[in-house]
């Protein structure tokens, strides 16, 4: 009884690595798909889901705060319980295969160096207007006028961060809750990126699913900054997670990159144009550090943080197979 039990533990952890690098290879073989994506549905969703609840600016914020949980439940809900029904109807082999499918879609693994090398190859070529049009499509400040170094920056920004919301995330929540975690972290994660900002019509409509989002991605985030000085500069990188003032606006995204910027012997931050106006934000990654280059991120490090990344979801992936 007792050997049949640890057989059948064994079996459950062998299954979990096998979905998981099925997912990664198909992200990596087959990319995001561009004009059928569940998201772009769950997006129509949205919006029709804030319609239906969305209050006048007159009613004070705990209202439009019960107005935008109500949202957020509409919006997921409904998904988290059809993924459970399909799991309950369909044999043991398919509720794989439907795992695989469901990690697949949450992981942007392939996505995010396709964006990353959009930028990375103009601007090896010294063409930099066309690099500051691949970065304005993942970052929200301002691109215009950006210089090389600068659109540099933004891209490896966007890179460490968004490694740990589109790769890392969903891989911990699929460790911890199977698929359905999967489902509901990805969804929650969308629905920050479309609610989750500071303007008069979204400021409490948007806090549960920006402070929801805070949440899910916490120990993720904090595993991240291990995972990347593991695999770059571990001493920098950790030094640079610690500091203070890298928590300047969101408690998962400043470490992270802070420890992006330390592992790669670089410093991100300082000033950027967001709408119109000059943003000053922390410098990140520690200073005087002996890597016997400039500080100053350079097309070079875009393409080192691609590198980091990559490494890390080895890692990942290599623990995960020997623990699971």
């Amino acid at each position: 009884m007792i050997l049949a039990n640890l057989d059948s533990v064994s079996a459950v952890f062998s299954t979990t690595s096998v979905i998981l690098l099925s997912a990664l290879l198909l992200d990596r073989l087959l990319g995001e798909p561009k004009s059928w994506h569940p998201l772009i549905w769950f997006g129509r969703w949205v919006d029709f889901c804030r319609t239906y609840t969305k209050l006048p600016l007159e009613y004070d914020s705990k209202q439009q705060r019960s107005a935008g949980v109500l949202a957020w439940l509409l919006a997921v809900v409904p998904w988290l319980v059809v993924l459970l029904v399909l799991f309950w109807l369909l044999p043991n082999w398919l509720d794989h295969v439907l795992s695989v499918v469901v990690l697949y879609f949450a992981i942007g693994w392939q996505s995010l160096r396709e964006h990353a090398l959009a930028i990375f190859e103009p601007l090896e070529q010294g063409n930099v207007d066309q690099a500051r049009s691949a970065v304005s499509r993942i970052v929200s400040r301002d691109t215009d006028n950006l210089s090389e170094s600068d659109v540099a920056k933004a891209g490896i920004e966007s890179v460490l961060e968004n490694g740990s919301d589109a790769i890392f995330a969903p891989i911990f929540w699929f460790l911890i809750l199977g698929a359905p975690g999967v489902l509901v972290y990805r969804l929650a994660n969308t629905l920050d990126a479309m609610w989750g900002y500071k303007t008069e019509d979204l400021l409490h409509f948007g806090w549960f699913a920006a402070r929801f989002d805070d949440v899910l991605n916490y120990l993720p985030a904090r595993l991240v900054v291990y995972t990347y000085g593991a695999c770059g500069r571990w001493r920098d990188a950790i030094e640079s997670a610690r500091q203070p003032e890298v928590r300047w606006k969101s408690p998962n995204a400043g470490p992270v990159m802070a420890a992006g910027a330390g592992a790669l012997g670089i410093q991100l931050g300082g000033e950027a144009p967001y709408f119109g106006k000059i943003e000053t934000r922390p410098v990140l990654g520690v200073e005087n550090l002996n890597t016997g280059k400039s500080q100053t991120p350079s097309v070079q490090d875009l393409k080192s943080a691609v590198l980091l990344v990559d490494k890390s979801v080895y890692l990942w992936s290599l623990v995960i197979c020997l623990l699971f």
